[in-house]
């Protein structure tokens, strides 16, 4: 016989849609660069997050439609569909696609979105509206691989008109739904307390603050994983990592949390489907994260990966 604990996770929670982003490091700007070895890892990765993790919806970085293609063959599972956007607009190069599961979520619209400025653009997202199986309304999902700090850094004006414009573009799915159901993830080559991210698309900390503020804020549970994942005590193993990326040459610290998945308010009790935060978290995939962490490969971001869930009776 079931307790009343387990009766109500059986009859609270009766779907879930996985959501990951992955930035593979493979094809940086649409650029071949991967070995035979290396895709072979990468698709190991890949393989892991579908099988084990059962993800429905997988973003990833730093990749050419040649490569999306590679890896969907490698899945063999004939339910995936691929999301190239790894288009060009102009002389800019997107390197982003998705691999989502077609039985569970089905693409109703997609687009590129690029912001000008003068003579200069900015390759901001893709967008994708995402429909859940038994759902009405879609999720929209926002892939976002934003310049490095090299070619834009931390305080340059493109990068708070990045946060700007990403937020104006969050506001155009507001007009349609009084709480829509939004998703923004990808490498934002900004840390969680960056302005660009908490400050111009208000992406914050405080859930309190987020249920209350009407929609106008935005909730970023990766807050949680800046710094050590394990604490020191005496005595103990206290390796770990303390981030999603991992730079040798850095001198102040080696570890950024660039990688993120930020969820409008719709996901913490104005909707149907809920944030489950206990699911939220940077992956480290054994025998990858030696890959990541010896500096000598092509490779330097772990996964991030979390879970909205559908409530209702069974």
């Amino acid at each position: 016989m079931l307790n009343e604990r387990e009766y109500e996770m059986l009859t609270t929670y009766t779907d879930k849609v996985v959501l990951a982003w992955w930035n593979t490091s493979l094809s940086p700007c649409g650029l071949e660069r991967a070995s035979d070895t290396d895709m072979t890892i990468a698709i190991n990765v890949i393989l892991h997050l579908i099988r084990d993790f059962e993800v429905d919806c997988l973003a990833l970085g730093e990749v050419r439609y040649d490569d999306l293609l590679a890896i969907v063959e490698s899945i063999g599972n004939e339910h995936y569909s691929i999301y190239d956007g790894t288009l060009k607009e102009g002389r800019l190069q997107f390197d982003t696609g998705v691999i989502y599961n077609a039985d569970r979520l089905r693409l109703v619209d997609s687009c590129s979105i690029v912001i000008k400025h003068g003579t200069s653009s900015l390759k901001l997202a893709n967008r994708l509206d995402l429909l859940p199986l038994d759902t009405k309304e879609p999720l929209h999902v926002f892939v976002s691989h934003w310049p490095s700090r090299r070619s834009c850094p931390e305080n340059a004006p493109d990068r708070h008109r990045l946060g700007m414009e990403l937020r104006k573009a969050f506001e155009k799915v507001r007009e349609l739904y009084c709480y829509p159901k939004v998703v923004f993830l990808g490498d934002f080559n900004d840390e969680p307390f960056a302005p660009a991210l908490a400050d111009h698309l208000l992406a914050i900390r405080d859930r309190k603050l987020v249920r209350k503020s009407g929609g106008e804020h935005l909730y970023n549970p990766f807050w949680r994983h800046l710094g050590e994942r394990v604490p020191h005590v005496p005595g103990k193993p206290c390796q770990s990592y303390a981030g999603s990326c991992f730079y040798t040459k850095n001198q102040d610290t080696h570890w950024r949390t660039f990688d993120q998945i930020i969820f409008s308010s719709a996901f913490l009790g104005k909707g149907d489907w809920h944030l489950n935060e206990d699911s939220t978290q940077i992956l480290q995939v054994s025998p990858y994260d030696a890959s990541v962490l010896n500096g000598s490969t092509i490779f330097d971001h772990f996964p991030v990966i979390s879970v909205i869930q559908k409530e209702g009776i069974t």
